[in-house]
């Protein structure tokens, strides 16, 4: 058995060059070691050769270390000290390959081999760490640049300072890049990612902020600013130094969240519950217990609903009843029936904060740039309240603080571990930018006709705007579509509830006081609300289904019909009488009723179209596989009791093929996939037919039921037909079909039919010969 890589090198290899240049040397050292023989223990011809292979590149290896020691003093003495003690190892293993002597065994060659191996690779790293020192060079000039920003007093020297600063980034990034692209650990080639896009997002940031306080240093606000995407850039350069010295933030590892966590662990632990020792016991209980902690936290909270809150509440009290009673129930019990009372409990608690987390991002995603908006419109226009603007920033702040509280709750129940570090990557971004937009607005405020504050507002309007729409999306994907427009449809409804309720309040006041003054703020704001709501389950909707349409045929798929017939016309009718009430006055209570009703309506019916149009497909394929499944095994059974022929080669194959077609057809971007399906539909024809070709053959020269061979003919024609039907599909114009969804169904439907026959083509095959090896051997 050949020797891994892990076993030849004796430490831990972090790139993909020093890897590529030490393989093919572990690689000859691994064939060396097969033909290795422990009982004649002797030097080979063969042997001998890979040795001296193995050597030869070590020597091109040693000598390319010199050259880099003379470009790079800093690791010049390390590096030739390396060179000294790998060139002794060569020559060692040279005289081995050269020399007569007997007593030299195989196995004293393989070691010395092993040794010169991982001599090199301390070569290598310590080329390695030529770059390493390149980049911390290059970023202690990032960091005068920036010390200079900050000093620099005179507007001329802004723009000379940072077009020095561009070009050291722009090398710095390059420096990063490539090392990037160079690392074997995905965790910190995302990091070095994040900190590639820090500079991004910073540099535009960083000039307009640096303007603005060199030109107004009277504006203490400005030059707060400037200092804080200072902090921030400098804070990013600090992680690279320490990904570079080889740390890492726990906060940038892709990990589940901790309820969902809590929840697994318990549910795998709760099983041995009453048989644990009391110690295991205790930690269940803790784990339960911060559980139930977090699940109150999330109940009592603002958004959740009253019926929601109530069933989390009972629900963590069952659980620990329940808990409770098993621990201190008799080992010996069956207690299966109170073990899966208990899991279905945790589960129902774990869906009801699904819908409370839900409840809190329908309440406060829908509308997240109002605060900013608001905080903006006051600032243009100097803000001549002060108090106005200082309760502006901090709603602002307030608004920022739910959001990131909304988006680590919905992390906690995700099981999701990388789009948790999405997330969790757009919090701090988010983090970091809302205190700068502060202060901007307040420059904004004081000079409110300065076209350098307003360019640097715009630039900041357009970052709040990018990560905002970041940290949304974000959450978006680790939400549940079905739950969430459930969730949303239901608060639609309070919405309409509500409008019915102040229409029926505000015209019985109008009624019994004719002079009395009427409030529509409630009402424009509830209506705005509803429509704020509608829009964003339209868009979650057109997101869901662009994944699985074509661009060029969304406008034949019948669930955004539905989506551009409701923003269109109904929302656009609701506002518009809604208007006509609140501002011209017109007594249009009930039209208004029946429209806002019209809303949810049609969002209820929107809901159930777009769920048949994504189960409809998932139906088949779950079906599918099932189905496949018993198949293989069934043909993997009856292959037990024969030798392996070519019918149920074939038939095998066939299964493959038809899994591969559907894992395509799955996948989330299954459209970029479609040549792979055509691809292996045409394979799929090619061995049907060949099947169908044997099938016969056994058939004609067997003896079976002149019924029986009818009817395994039909089945074996109708597969043949099924495949060139299904590949026919696949290469029609896709103008065809209303959308990919049918197309897949259509597919399906072909290979379903294809597995359910195959086994009944196989047993004719098997039972329709009486001198059954020698028909399978022709």
């Amino acid at each position: 058995m050949l020797q891994t890589f892990s076993s030849i090198i004796d430490f831990d290899v972090q790139t993909k060059s020093i890897r590529g240049a030490i393989n093919p040397l572990a690689n000859q050292v691994a064939i060396m070691s097969s033909y290795y023989n422990k009982k004649k223990s002797v030097k080979s011809r063969k042997l001998l050769q890979h040795a001296k292979h193995v050597n030869e590149i070590c020597y091109e290896l040693i000598k390319f270390a010199r050259e880099v020691a003379k470009e790079h003093p800093d690791v010049e003495y390390e590096l030739n000290q390396a060179c000294n003690r790998t060139c002794d190892v060569y020559n060692v293993m040279k005289m081995k390959i050269e020399g007569d002597d007997k007593h030299d065994s195989a196995g004293t060659i393989i070691d010395i081999a092993k040794q010169l191996i991982n001599n090199v690779a301390r070569i290598l790293i310590v080329t390695d760490s030529a770059d390493l020192i390149l980049i911390d060079k290059t970023i202690e000039d990032v960091k005068q640049c920036l010390k200079a920003v900050e000093q620099c007093i005179e507007f001329c020297d802004l723009d000379e300072i940072f077009q020095k600063l561009r070009s050291v980034m722009d090398t710095l990034m390059k420096q990063i890049a490539s090392r990037q692209m160079d690392l074997l650990d995905t965790q910190k080639k995302d990091e070095l990612g994040l900190v590639r896009s820090m500079w991004m997002r910073c540099k535009d940031r960083l000039y307009t902020s640096s303007r603005v306080a060199i030109v107004h240093p009277e504006l203490e606000s400005g030059v707060t600013n400037r200092n804080l995407v200072l902090q921030e850039i400098n804070e990013s350069i600090k992680k690279l130094q320490a990904i570079i010295k080889g740390r890492s933030s726990s906060e940038s590892q892709s990990k589940a969240g901790i309820l969902a966590s809590c929840f697994e662990e318990f549910e795998v632990s709760v099983i041995f519950a009453n048989k644990m020792k009391r110690e295991q016991q205790a930690l269940l209980q803790n784990n339960l217990a911060m559980i139930i902690k977090e699940a109150s936290s999330i109940a009592e909270s603002a958004s959740t609903r009253e019926e929601r809150q109530q069933n989390i509440h009972r629900l963590c009290k069952d659980c620990e009843m329940l808990l409770n009673v098993l621990i201190h129930s008799n080992p010996d019990c069956n207690n299966d029936k109170h073990i899966e009372k208990i899991c279905w409990t945790t589960g129902q608690l774990r869906h009801y904060l699904q819908l409370a987390t839900l409840d809190h991002i329908d309440d406060f995603y829908f509308l997240p740039h109002i605060p900013f908006q608001w905080l903006y419109s006051i600032s243009a226009e100097g803000a001549k309240d002060k108090n106005q603007l200082r309760e502006s920033e901090q709603e602002m702040v307030q608004h920022v603080l739910n959001l990131e509280m909304i988006a680590r709750m919905a992390c906690s129940l995700s099981v999701e571990s990388y789009h948790n570090k999405v997330v969790r990557f757009a919090i701090a971004n988010i983090a970091n930018l809302v205190k700068q937009v502060v202060f901007a607005t307040r420059s904004l405020a004081n000079q409110p006709k300065s076209e350098l504050i307003k360019k640097n507002m715009d630039v900041y309007k357009k970052a709040w705007s990018k990560e905002l729409n970041n940290l949304v999306e974000a959450v978006d994907e680790i939400t549940p579509v079905n739950e969430y427009l459930y969730i949303s449809i239901s608060h639609a409804e309070e919405n309409v509830e509500l409008i019915s309720q102040i229409l029926d309040a505000e015209f019985s006041y109008q009624n019994e006081n004719n002079d009395g003054e009427k409030n529509w703020a409630d009402l424009d704001q509830t209506v705005d609300a509803l429509i704020n709501r509608t829009y964003r389950v339209l868009n979650v909707i057109r997101e869901e289904r662009r994944k699985v349409v074509d661009e060029r045929y969304l406008g034949n798929d019948p669930v955004m019909g539905r989506c551009h017939h409701l923003a269109k016309y109904t929302l656009v009718e609701t506002k518009k009488l809604c208007d006509e009430i609140v501002k011209e006055g017109k007594p249009k209570k009930d039209a208004l009723k029946k429209k806002s009703g019209d809303v949810v309506s049609q969002l209820l019916k929107l809901q159930v179209a777009f769920s048949k149009a994504t189960t409809r497909c998932d139906a088949y394929i779950e079906s599918f596989y099932a189905e496949c499944d018993s198949t293989e095994h069934e043909l993997n059974r009856n292959s037990l009791s024969i030798a392996v022929d070519k019918p149920l080669q074939t038939c095998l194959k066939i299964c493959a093929i038809l899994k591969v077609v559907v894992s395509n057809v799955k996948s989330g971007d299954c459209i970029q996939h479609w040549p792979v399906v055509v691809q292996k539909l045409k394979e799929l024809n090619t061995e049907t037919g060949a099947l169908d070709f044997c099938v016969r053959d056994i058939i004609t020269n067997g003896r079976s039921s002149a019924v029986k061979a009818d009817l395994i003919m039909e089945y074996s024609g109708r597969i043949v037909e099924c495949s060139r039907h299904a590949l026919s599909v696949a290469m029609k114009d896709m103008s065809h079909y209303v959308c990919y969804g049918e197309l897949f169904v259509s597919i399906l439907s072909s290979a379903k039919t294809i597995i359910s026959h195959i086994p009944e083509i196989y047993k004719g095959c098997l039972l329709s010969s009486s001198k059954r090896k020698k028909v399978f051997k022709k």
